[in-house]
């Protein structure tokens, strides 16, 4: 009998501090991106005309944020 009650304590114990660690793990820090505008209407262009348009993209976040690639759509 002493030996359940020694295991149920000892998994009950790995239970609270795996709950603790993932915990943990949940309030990381990280980057929130906001983008004003996520797309914009040239209307009609003539071919050969250069367009230019800004996209403002914000980091809201409390954690670095990368952009790693941006393609045209």
């Amino acid at each position: 009998m002493r030996a359940v009650k020694t295991i149920l304590l000892a998994l009950l114990i790995g239970t609270i501090s795996a709950g603790f660690s993932l915990a943990k793990e949940g309030s990381k820090t990280t980057p929130v991106v906001e983008v004003e505008e996520s797309t914009y209407d040239f209307k009609q262009v003539s071919q050969g005309e250069i367009v230019k348009h800004d996209f403002r993209v914000f980091n809201r976040g409390d954690a670095s944020l990368e952009i790693k690639k941006v393609k045209p759509g």
